[in-house]
């Protein structure tokens, strides 16, 4: 997946922080439905995990045993092919240079986030605003061994290939590709200074991957929140615009008989305007995933305790 942002914007990728000392959970951004025809499984997914990672947490593990099909934001295949990497790279690219479409002070901000990183200073000077903020995240996670190939969203992928699952999404390559290479000046420029946005926490890859790891849901709505103050075009961009569009499709899989297993980026669940919000609108009723055999709690219940 292409999206790499950090700080405020690491909600759509690793859920926000936690510096408490909890433990890790079983089933960590795990909720499961139960459709009229069968039960179906919500996974908030880490796009990027390091390499050599530990296996998946077992919650998930044994939800993906139980399903036919899996549903992903957009097809992970064709994303990595690597002719769209290159189209990506040449939307990417500024006829004017970084420099002239942000201004003296923003393009100051990237320099010093760029020597920051150890990354050359005009890494980003033949590029888009929007383009500079996914490289700089890119190098970072990269930096500290994260790749998307270790993501959750790839491993439970490539199960499902091998396995003989099925596979659908949410929106085309094309249409996930446009949330960047669509962006006007405006934007693209406001995404930027989000991706720039300085965060103790929120630039630690690992913090972020620990936060997943032990279901800090509070932590994750905390940061969409954020964003949803201080970056409004780029919430609605990415998050609350999508859900709406994505909704419809979802109902319509917890109607079916199949049971599927649902994997997006942690933030698009929670929070109001989340997808497990407009389900409760919806009057579906969706629960914390727990091992069989273990008593379920309601949704409102674990919104008080930790869930597992």
């Amino acid at each position: 997946m292409i999206r790499r942002l950090p700080s405020l914007l690491t909600a759509l990728l690793v859920c926000g922080a936690a510096l408490a000392a909890r433990a890790d959970s079983d089933a960590p951004f795990l909720w499961q439905v139960q459709g009229p025809r069968a039960t179906h499984y919500l996974l908030g997914s880490v796009h990027l995990l390091p390499d050599g990672a530990d296996e998946l947490p077992a919650g998930i593990e044994d939800a993906y045993d139980a399903v036919d099909g899996l549903v992903f934001e957009t097809d992970i295949g064709a994303i990595a092919q690597p002719q769209v990497q290159v189209a990506l790279l040449a939307a990417g690219r500024s006829a004017s240079g970084l420099k002239s479409e942000i201004g003296e002070k923003m393009y100051a901000r990237v320099l010093g986030r760029a020597a920051q990183l150890g990354m050359p200073a005009g890494v980003c000077d033949p590029f888009k605003a929007w383009f500079c903020a996914l490289t700089l995240e890119v190098f970072a996670y990269r930096k500290a061994g994260f790749t998307g190939d270790s993501g959750v969203d790839r491993r439970l992928y490539r199960w499902a290939r091998e396995d003989g699952k099925s596979i659908a999404w949410f929106e085309s390559p094309a249409e996930h590709l446009g949330l960047f290479t669509g962006m006007d000046e405006t934007l693209s420029r406001e995404f930027l200074a989000a991706a720039l946005d300085e965060d103790p926490v929120g630039d630690d890859p690992r913090a972020l991957l620990r936060a997943w790891r032990e279901n800090d849901v509070a932590a994750v709505e905390k940061l969409t929140g954020e964003l949803r103050r201080r970056y409004p075009r780029v919430y609605a961009r990415l998050l609350s615009e999508r859900n709406r569009r994505w909704l419809p499709k979802l109902l319509r899989i917890l109607d079916g008989a199949s049971p599927q297993m649902v994997v997006v980026g942690a933030a698009h669940w929670v929070g109001r305007d989340g997808l497990l919000a407009q389900l409760a609108r919806h009057g579906d009723r969706v629960l914390p995933y727990i091992p069989s055999g273990q008593q379920l709690v309601t949704l409102a219940q674990a919104q008080s305790v930790p869930m597992r």
